[in-house]
């Protein structure tokens, strides 16, 4: 009896134990939220902020670490910011993506990731300079304000531990605070920041009326003005987008809408506020269209699929959720456009792809043609003086639809690049083009006389007299030198004593057609394939595929195209392809390597190029090949294809070539025993020389160190002609080297009997192929490769061009 009546005794001193122990833990949670109330009261410089909060969460939560990592929307990455317990040095160096690392993970999912063993999990990844790998436990939570993910707070300890249930609510509950002051810091930053700017832009303004003062007083007293403030003639650089001169008067061309001129707009309701921004969806979609057919009723060869990206781009599910997104949240449809473009854009120019990197214009223009219908601002084709030159900070898509190319005798522009959209139709209009040119708008005003050299990359604004007299001397010679070139269209590509070389073109649009069949190409050396799959929102399936290539081959007719499977990779990938962040992307998933890997996806290119090579004079080529064994795996499969096809009763070409790409040196070192696994061979210079000389030709500190007339270059050249001769297999090169005359020259001399090169080049080297024998061409290639530096190769070469009559050439071209 009473052993029983002390067991509710017991229950009871257990309950008020617990009772006692939650109430601890109550007082401690709120004890730690009201310390980091407190720094948020005292300090108002974020940095310092969260200094201050890892370190009582560490000291408070008993952990070893406390780490706050912020993340960058644009970036997609998070960044270690602050930190008690790792080295300090890492601060700001630490960098990760969403798929790294178990930080990445939390904003992954968006929910606390808790690891007793963090070193075993898979998702782990050592960061060496954090000191990190003493610690074992991990709780990550991420740090969230109104739906919208600003980082990750992460605890580690040394020892193996458990967190409770209150420690991650305790966690979480810090992490919503801390959500809270990097908010506020940041508003109270950027205010700080506008206030600064006010205050600049006013003492501007003053300084600005005093010189207006004074220019005004030297009126009255009709004194000139002096030297440093009249017009001075100048001469701009920039980067050459399509060939030509242009001579005419600048016209500066302004946007009709802009986002600078927004603010931060609210709405009150976010469904009326979609169903607005609909409609502006669908007026811009109708716009689109409208565009596209006044622009191939201009010009039918124009590529429709330019504005068919446009399309897709307006059509995106991805592009449209992120602006539903931030209009859920209670911003307006402009507002919401902006923000979303803003990433877009900011995720493209961080590509190292050339091509990639310039679709950011595009999705400005998306934005600009969206917006303009959200104001109700009305799109009309614009006025442009007789010979005018448009001048402008990018020209989109949209700009040049809406102008008469026929008045335009140029075009400059500031941003930009040689691959944009806009670019491609200045080409197909043959309007002289330079892009990249600094300080334009500052150096240009309305009416300027300009000269625009579209192929040098150079703008002379108010030239002199003796400059456009000069300009006008090397128009006329330039049209009389492309009249020339043009009587050489159907002639063959014929040395003086009868070696055939065969000139074929590279494209990756189908409006590069238009170009191949204008400057005599005999076929297509070179089809890139994985330009077409970029503007797909998912891998395009085989009959869409197959309706691709029936497109090409059909533009071609008789002609032969050499179709390359995929080559992604090295910051070139669809969207919709899932790969992993590299520290060296050129030298790691890339090109075949994907490819074989990816066997159902490559597997449908297979078939459908298989498919429509049953149609016309087709080639498959096989890229970035570094080994015997890759040939081997991708036979494989393309006999696993055929006789599927065989099965099915499709037809296809039986007897289809087969090639590789020689562009690693591992590959140019095999020749000979790859050429006799295939039909032909590809000689890829652009990345060959890189690999040779380890030199990345994009980045500026090294880009002067790409010498295609290197002696290493030229050698291994030599090597794999030598290789592939011996087994009797053909031999083309398809790099930048084969468009460049003194190139060319000893390209040919080497034996390489097909070259294939930017459409444009065709006629100049056909032009420097019918004006030299062979012979001389075999007695030069012998003589450099036995010369031991760059300068030496290129003083022979050039002296060897003047001899031979043909140095106009290249100073017409250059």
């Amino acid at each position: 009896m009473n052993r029983a009546k002390k067991r509710p005794a017991v229950k009871s001193d257990r309950r008020n134990h617990t009772a006692s122990l939650r109430a601890r833990r109550a007082s401690h949670g709120l004890s730690v939220l009201e310390d980091i109330g407190a720094i948020l009261s005292s300090s108002h410089d974020l940095q310092e902020s969260l200094e201050a909060i890892v370190r009582v969460v560490a000291e408070r939560m008993s952990t070893e670490v406390c780490s706050l990592y912020l993340y960058d929307p644009r970036a997609r990455d998070l960044t270690l910011c602050a930190t008690e317990g790792l080295f300090r040095a890492s601060i700001g160096k630490v960098r990760m993506g969403l798929d790294e690392g178990l930080t990445g993970l939390v904003l992954e999912r968006l929910e606390p990731v808790m690891v007793v063993d963090a070193l075993a999990h898979p998702r782990y990844k050592y960061f060496p300079e954090t000191g990190e790998e003493r610690y074992h436990s991990f709780l990550g939570v991420p740090v969230v304000e109104r739906k919208k993910a600003l980082g990750v707070l992460v605890v580690q300890t040394l020892r193996r531990r458990r967190f409770g249930g209150d420690e991650l609510r305790l966690l979480k509950a810090i992490a919503a605070q801390v959500a809270s002051i990097i908010v506020q810091l940041r508003l109270s930053e950027s205010l700080q920041s506008k206030e600064k700017e006010r205050s600049e832009y006013q003492q501007r303004m003053a300084d600005a009326i005093r010189r207006l003062h004074a220019y005004e007083q030297r009126q009255d007293t009709a004194e000139a003005p002096p030297a440093e403030e009249r017009p001075r003639a100048s001469r701009l650089g920039g980067v050459p987008a399509a060939p030509g001169f242009g001579i005419g008067s600048a016209h500066v061309l302004r946007p009709l809408v802009s986002f600078d001129q927004l603010g931060e707009l609210r709405c009150e309701d976010p469904a009326a506020e979609w169903r607005r921004f609909q409609e502006a969806q669908r007026q811009a979609l109708d716009e689109i269209e409208a565009t596209k057919a006044r622009m191939t009723d201009r010009m039918p060869e124009v590529d429709a699929s330019l504005f068919e990206t446009h399309r897709m781009m307006l059509e995106d599910k991805s592009f449209l959720d992120r602006i539903h997104a931030f209009v859920e949240d209670g911003f307006a449809a402009e507002t919401a456009l902006q923000f979303t473009v803003d990433e877009y854009v900011g995720a493209f120019a961080r590509m190292t792809d050339r091509y990639l990197r310039e679709r950011s214009t595009d999705v400005r223009d998306i934005g600009h043609r969206l917006l303009r219908n959200l104001l109700g601002v009305e799109d009309a084709e614009r006025e442009l003086p007789e010979s005018g030159i448009l001048v402008a900070e990018e020209l989109t898509l949209s700009d040049l639809a809406a102008l008469a190319p026929e008045r335009l005798r140029g075009i400059v522009l500031a941003t930009g690049g040689a691959t944009s959209h806009a670019t491609i139709l200045a080409k197909s209009f043959e309007i002289p083009t330079v892009v990249g040119v600094d300080s334009l708008l500052e150096s240009v005003r309305e009416d300027d006389r300009l000269i625009v050299d579209g192929n040098s990359g150079v703008v002379y604004v108010r030239p002199s007299k003796d400059v456009l007299a000069e300009y006008e001397r090397l128009d006329r010679e330039y049209r009389a030198f492309n009249r020339e070139l043009e009587a050489l269209h159907d002639v063959p590509a014929l040395t003086r004593d009868g070696r055939r070389v065969t000139l074929d073109a590279n494209i990756g649009l189908m409006s590069d057609l238009v170009f191949a069949r204008r400057h005599g190409a005999e076929g297509v050396g070179l089809y890139r394939t994985e330009f077409p799959f970029l503007t797909y929102r998912d891998f395009p399936d085989e009959e869409e595929q197959v309706a691709l290539y029936r497109k090409v081959i059909d533009a071609l007719g008789e002609q032969h195209v050499t179709v390359r499977t995929l080559d992604l990779g090295a910051d070139k990938y669809p969207a919709y392809l899932r790969h992993p962040k590299e520290e060296n992307p050129f030298l790691g998933w890339r090109s075949i390597r994907i490819s074989l890997e990816q066997r159902d996806l490559f597997k449908v290119q297979l078939r459908a190029i298989l498919r429509a090579s049953a149609h016309g004079r087709v080639r498959l080529l096989l890229p970035m090949i570094s080994s015997v064994e890759e040939v081997w795996r991708a036979k494989e499969l393309l006999d696993e294809v055929r006789r599927e096809l065989r099965q099915s009763s499709i037809r296809f070409d039986e007897e289809m070539a087969v090639g590789i790409m020689i562009e690693v040196p591992s590959a140019m070192l095999q020749t000979e025993e790859l050429a006799r696994e295939v039909d032909f061979l590809s000689l890829g210079t652009n990345d060959l020389i890189q690999y040779l000389l380890a030199v990345d030709r994009n980045n500026r500190k090294v880009a002067s160190l790409y010498e295609p007339l290197h002696p290493a270059v030229l050698r291994a050249i030599a090597i794999t002609a030598r290789a592939a001769h011996r087994v009797g297999k053909p031999l083309s090169v398809c790099g930048e080297m084969a468009a460049d005359p003194v190139c060319a020259l000893v390209l040919i001399g080497l034996g390489i009997d097909q070259l294939s090169m930017g459409s444009f080049f065709i006629p100049s080297i056909k032009r420097l192929i019918r004006s030299v024998d062979y012979a001389t061409a075999r007695e030069m290639a012998g003589k450099v490769l036995e010369m031991s530096s760059a300068q030496e190769i290129k003083g022979y070469l050039f002296g060897m061009m003047k001899k031979l009559g043909v140095i106009e050439l290249m100073e017409i071209y250059r």
